[in-house]
């Protein structure tokens, strides 16, 4: 079923629509994140933004950091002549980032089986300027032919006619082996998932605070592998990922973490940030942010029921000499992740 622009500001009153603008945005990324998982058979995570600054989803390869920013534009009705017309106020010029633009129409408010999927620098040709932004318009027939028609995809082959087009997208995952054992020691899960949740919550306060406009984080809203939160610089529109371990101190003032070897990858732009945390929840005043290709030389190779993994152990006071140069005060997490993760940013 395809809905025509309503007549006038009357219309939209009695509730033709059904939905404003915010929330037609944010039913159209829901139908695209699903769209997006189910086509890619098992090999992509798409990552929520804690704050809209100006990107909607951010797919990525599964263990790898190829992640792509990507603005959604949804349309609920079309023109009298069916053309599919949409402002955008502001955009990010990131050469990796994208502009979906699905047609999402009532009663049932499901995608169009085609969209645009186009790239903003080519996004920036085609629309013309429209007051401070941007007016794009099409239509989804490619029998007509328009500029656009080569940045159509079908909705249930948005992997092989997108995503697998990415330069890069399908590189090899680098990803250490662990060495084989045959007697690996057993190692219990780590602390709980809401213990876990403190550690990411408050380093993303700590991120937010030290980055405020110019920084990103998205989060995927089911977690696959290693990266806990997907950090993008909005002035440089590098991209950086953490994985985040809050540890408790046992008795002995020990720290020990565990990262799955099935989720885990090297990048130069990941890092494991261990957060050290009291018995009574008070976090310990240092934390330690690790390289991602440094990881396989801090830890043990374990087992969980069968699970292999790396295994990490050190002591606090003293603190163990392996572990020194990773140490960073924890008041200077936020700003020294920053700075790790994108050096050419620095004051």
């Amino acid at each position: 079923m395809t809905l025509v622009q309503p007549a006038g500001q009357d219309d939209i009153a009695s509730g033709i629509l059904g939905l404003s603008d915010a929330q037609l945005g944010s039913v159209a990324e829901d139908r695209l994140a699903t769209a997006i998982q189910l086509s890619a058979a098992g090999t992509v995570a798409v990552a929520f933004p804690l704050l809209d600054l100006g990107f909607d989803l951010y797919p990525r390869r599964i263990r790898t950091l190829r992640a792509h920013p990507v603005q959604v534009k949804a349309r609920s009705f079309l023109e009298p002549d069916g053309e599919f017309q949409v402002s955008i106020a502001s955009l990010h010029p990131d050469r990796k980032g994208y502009v979906l633009l699905p047609y999402v129409a009532p009663p049932d408010w499901q995608l169009y089986p085609r969209l645009w999927a186009i790239p903003i620098s080519e996004f920036l040709k085609l629309a013309r300027p429209h007051g401070d932004g941007f007016l794009f318009s099409g239509f989804l027939d490619t029998r007509l032919p328009q500029p656009a028609n080569r940045f159509l995809v079908d909705v249930d082959q948005l992997h092989r006619q997108w995503l697998d087009r990415i330069p890069g997208w399908k590189d090899p995952v680098h990803a250490p082996r662990l060495a084989q054992a045959s007697n690996l020691p057993e190692v219990p899960r780590a602390a709980s998932r809401a213990f876990g949740k403190y550690g990411e919550l408050w380093l993303a306060s700590q991120l937010m605070r030290a980055g405020l406009q110019n920084v990103v984080l998205a989060q995927d809203r089911l977690r696959v592998d290693c990266v806990d939160l997907l950090v993008h610089d909005l002035r440089t529109y590098a991209i950086g990922g953490l994985a985040v371990h809050t540890s408790s101190v046992n008795a002995r003032g020990v720290v020990q973490f565990r990262i799955r070897e099935e989720t885990f990858f090297t990048d130069s732009h990941l890092c494991v940030v261990v957060i050290p945390c009291l018995s009574d929840g008070a976090l310990h005043d240092t934390a330690f942010l690790i390289p991602a290709a440094d990881l396989p030389s801090l830890t043990t190779v374990s087992s969980d029921r069968g699970d292999p993994g790396y295994q990490g152990s050190f002591r606090l006071d003293p603190l163990a000499e392996k572990m020194r140069p990773f140490a960073v005060p924890m008041e200077k997490l936020g700003a020294t992740v920053l700075e790790r993760l994108f050096p050419t940013q620095l004051s």
